[in-house]
């Protein structure tokens, strides 16, 4: 074989110059070698070992005498599988399903007034005799919009060591924060550190539940009854074609069970037991989880809290949060790069410190605006 003939050919050489076989390995090594040229067994066994090395066959221990990891510290010192993970996920906004968006045109308080109307159910008017004049009571609520704002710089030398692309994604990041700037807000209109916000949630409002009760399937059909009772300042019915139910993670799959139940069974006092198909509340409802509740009742009943919401497109809404106009979204600006070569070409970073700046800014407001459109519980009971 071609490889049996270059083998030989080489122990014959090296037999050949036995003297600098022995400069280079000692005598020892030399007189060793001499014996192992004329085996031809030791010759079959060499190339055998070299063909197995040349089609994979050879296996890791026979090289462990030979160089590992250990003897290259600093080489492989860093990693060469390296990941970045990616940010955690941003929250799914919900707060325009149950509050009113609006638009602003300034960053002074806007008002938004509301009456009472003439509507009402026509009395007779016997001959002769004149109509009733009706009046009617108006109500004002101000908000503004405010600016917020966040941002960050990344120096030349992070740009530079950045081979992962982990600071590609701050920009999503700054854009993610707006969101739930948005989502956040929204919880502090009508919550509080107790749970529903004292403030326009009360017994005097009739958006209170009595007793406080928790999130059960017969509760809920109660605060849904009671919402769609409510009557306007001259007792005609308010019209609410969706229901909107609001609650933090700790009651998310509570809701979610009510809502996908197919049927349940009520018990009468003497025992006797009907099932109903559906679970006669999932008409016209939605369900909205409101991750940043938790971050505003800090009271104890994050868990429990709940809220309904008429839907903010029919009639007047419980909520309303503004924007100002051309600046509805959130707007991500840079810093304009204040450098550049000489010989031309701008560079991304500045003069004087060699970075390079993003931030964003959105503007908002809101405010509670209809009690009459809302009801809620803290769940605890009490």
């Amino acid at each position: 074989m071609t490889t049996n003939t270059l083998f030989s050919t080489a122990i014959a050489a090296m037999d050949a110059e036995a003297a600098s076989f022995g400069a280079l390995f000692g005598d020892q090594q030399a007189v060793a070698a001499r014996r192992l040229e004329l085996k031809p067994e030791l010759l079959l066994e060499a190339e055998r070992f070299l063909d197995q090395i040349k089609t994979g066959r050879r296996r890791l221990s026979a090289f462990q005498e030979a160089m590992s990891s250990s003897d290259f510290p600093l080489y492989l010192a860093d990693s060469l599988d390296r990941q970045l993970y990616g940010a955690y996920t941003a929250s799914t906004p919900t707060w325009r399903n149950y509050v009113r968006a609006a638009t602003v045109n300034d960053f002074r308080k806007v008002k938004r007034f509301a009456t009472s109307g003439v509507r009402g159910i026509l009395t007779e008017v016997k001959e002769l005799e004149e109509h009733k004049r009706r009046a009617q009571t108006e109500a004002k609520y101000e908000y503004a919009v405010k600016k917020y704002e966040a941002g960050f710089a990344l120096s030349w030398e992070m740009m530079i060591n950045d081979d992962l692309d982990m600071f590609l994604r701050l920009p999503r990041d700054l854009a993610d924060s707006a969101t739930d700037s948005e989502e956040r807000f929204a919880a502090t209109l009508f919550a509080d550190a107790t749970g529903p916000n004292a403030t326009y949630y009360s017994t005097g409002n009739g958006n209170l539940m009595t007793g406080n009760p928790p999130l059960t399937r017969s509760n809920l059909q109660l605060a849904i009854t009671t919402l769609m009772q409510r009557t306007d300042d001259n007792n005609n019915p308010i019209e609410i074609d969706a229901v909107e139910l609001v609650v933090g993670p700790g009651l998310t799959l509570t809701a979610r069970e009510i809502l996908d139940a197919k049927e349940y069974r009520a018990v009468a006092a003497n025992g006797d037991v009907t099932v109903i198909a559906g679970n006669g509340v999932a008409g016209n409802l939605r369900v909205n989880t409101n991750k940043w509740i938790p971050s505003v009742v800090t009271g104890g009943n994050a868990a429990t809290s709940w809220w309904l919401f008429a839907n903010p497109n029919s009639g007047r809404p419980a909520l309303e949060i503004g924007h100002l106009r051309g600046y509805e979204a959130p707007a991500l600006y840079e810093k304009l790069p204040d450098m550049r070569r000489i010989g031309g070409g701008e560079v991304p970073w500045s003069f004087n410190h060699e970075a390079a700046e993003k931030k964003i800014v959105h503007v908002f407001g809101g405010s509670f605006i209809d009690t009459r459109m809302t009801i809620a519980s803290n769940g605890s009971g009490v």
